[in-house]
């Protein structure tokens, strides 16, 4: 197993959290250690996401501080890793975001076919509708920002192709075809551009050395190629269909799920605005139906202005959904700005202490460092460390 770097594990206040495993596991770095790529279930490659979590270290947790058949809560759900997970390690998922790329590509992942024949079955349906639409499809409402990504036919097959898949409510080939959407590969779809982020990469690849990668690129070969990709490495077992599974899209601040109705909370609240979660997928927002990111950013970044009163405001609702016993585990990040450094975990910690009124009780706080290569921004200097804080709720 490869080394990986010091681990640190502070216990700050509380008993040692009682842990469902049979065996005494604890919190431990090497338990997640190395690249998850060719291990992990596919599903999770669906769709790009900054800052998504490590679905090893997911699956420790979710192993570790529940049993199969609980019910466990992601209010901020990012990319689906928490759900998706849960559903392969026979638990029930309730996953939530305010960002419509989080709640598609996560809904995708959960809803998609259980076998790759049946997922190609439709996706060949529904390309033969598209093909049949398109010539009665206009691209003139597009923004000339969306259209200098792609081929003008390219770009009017994607507007079809959203369309019948959203008549359809097909969210896994939704999902699908924004993972496509852009990048410097020729299986996607866009002129060369970044993956993660959408800006054009004109000057390494100017069009008149490169012609042809800013020619037509077909959808139909790309996405049939894409649904095969995703069914690599599923995970799914047969457990998977008999697990129940919703995603909601509302403000953490206020959910509609009943009291004392969640087993267990596995989350990664926004990290402090490290992260720009709407200016970092504006292309596939705006194909989602979002013509304006700038006040979509406003409203999940969480600036200093209104992290601590927000957060604590989530946190009194995870405490009211959440039974008495349970535990609540948070994933965060520690910031730095200005030479100004920000133990997010401690402030959650504390916020949780007020908002519940003490009754979520710190049990620990595992630190583990962020190595480079496993940041989407290298060297950057806002995220050096992750850090588990593990809460329970007391009994009244």
């Amino acid at each position: 197993m490869e080394e990986t770097t010091e681990i640190n594990t502070v216990i700050l206040q509380g008993e040692q959290p009682r842990l469902f495993h049979e065996e005494r596991i604890e919190l431990n770095a090497r338990l997640w250690a190395g690249s998850f790529n060719a291990r992990e279930s596919s599903m999770h490659q669906l769709a790009p996401y900054v800052g998504k979590l490590k679905s090893g270290m997911v699956r420790v947790l979710v192993e570790l501080y529940s049993r199969p058949g609980d019910v466990i809560l992601d209010p901020f759900c990012g990319a689906g890793v928490v759900p998706l997970e849960c559903v392969i390690l026979s638990r029930h998922a309730i996953a939530n975001d305010l960002s419509p790329y989080a709640y598609v590509i996560t809904r995708g992942k959960l809803s998609a076919p259980p076998t790759k024949q049946e997922a190609l079955h439709k996706a060949e349906d529904a390309l033969r509708e598209i093909e049949s639409r398109i010539r009665t499809v206009t691209t003139d409402n597009v923004p000339d920002w969306v259209r200098k990504f792609f081929h003008p036919d390219t770009l009017r097959e994607i507007v079809t192709a959203f369309q019948v898949f959203k008549e359809r409510e097909n969210y896994f080939l939704i999902a699908c075809l924004l993972g496509i959407l852009h990048h410097v590969r020729p299986g996607f779809l866009s002129y060369p551009a970044s993956h993660l982020t959408p800006y054009l990469r004109l000057k390494k690849y100017p069009p008149k050395e490169f012609p042809e990668m800013y020619s037509y690129r077909d959808l139909r070969s790309r996405l049939l190629a894409k649904v095969a990709r995703a069914y690599r490495r599923t995970g799914f077992t047969q457990s998977k269909s008999q697990m129940r599974w919703r995603v909601l899209q509302e403000n953490t601040m206020n959910l509609s799920l009943p009291s004392n109705s969640i087993d267990t909370i596995i989350s990664s609240p926004p990290y402090f605005g490290a992260l720009d979660y709407a200016r970092d997928n504006r292309l596939r927002l705006w194909f989602l139906g979002v013509s304006d990111w700038k006040e979509l950013d406003r409203s999940l970044t969480a600036s200093d202005r209104v992290y601590i009163p927000q957060m604590k405001q989530c946190l009194r609702q995870m405490d009211r959904v959440l039974k008495e016993g349970a535990y609540c585990v948070l994933v965060l990040g520690d910031v730095e700005r200005n030479g100004v450094k920000k133990h997010t975990a401690q402030i959650i910690s504390e916020l949780a202490q007020e908002a519940s009124d003490g009754r979520l009780v710190q049990n620990l706080i595992y630190t583990d460092e962020i190595p480079d290569v496993r940041r989407s921004r290298r060297r950057t200097r806002t995220t050096r460390y992750e850090r588990i804080l593990v809460m329970q709720k007391l009994s009244k």
